[in-house]
């Protein structure tokens, strides 16, 4: 009898993972931005500057954004070990000024003025490739 419990339990904990594999609903991260109505990005090409400017306050402290060119997601790193998903994909349009290392700027707005802003670090994530040894290497790096 204990075995087939023990069979039950592997098939729902397996079920579980499918969806977190597989990138079901059940796998989606918190979004630091529920609307994307409330936030707009925006990419001064002369002064090589991106912003953020969104309304209302952020809900955590941000460290540093990871933006991913095979997802087009940016993933927002937090101070207290949060992942979250900037809650957008980016557009075609500003790919080519986001997806480079930089430092973004997050403005906060009311009434059309900016109210504060922070600057935060923005690193494209890299393929890491695993090597015949073992060890995995930045995919630029050279040997």
């Amino acid at each position: 009898m204990s075995d087939k419990i023990e069979e039950q339990n592997e098939n729902t904990t397996s079920g579980a993972r499918i969806g977190k594999d597989w990138n079901t609903s059940q796998s989606k991260r918190k979004r630091l931005f529920e609307d994307p109505k409330r936030f707009d990005i925006y990419c001064d090409r002369e002064a090589g500057r991106n912003y953020i400017f969104h309304a209302g306050e952020l809900n955590c402290t941000v460290e540093y954004l990871e933006y991913d060119p095979e997802t087009q997601r940016i993933t927002v790193f937090t101070n207290d070990g949060q992942k979250l998903d900037l809650g957008t994909r980016i557009q075609w349009l500003v790919r080519p000024y986001i997806a480079k290392d930089q430092n973004l700027y997050i403005i906060r707005t009311q009434d059309g003025d900016m109210v504060e802003g922070i600057e935060v670090p923005l690193y494209v994530k890299r393929e890491v490739v695993p090597v015949e040894n073992g060890e995995e290497i930045d995919e630029k790096s050279t040997l």
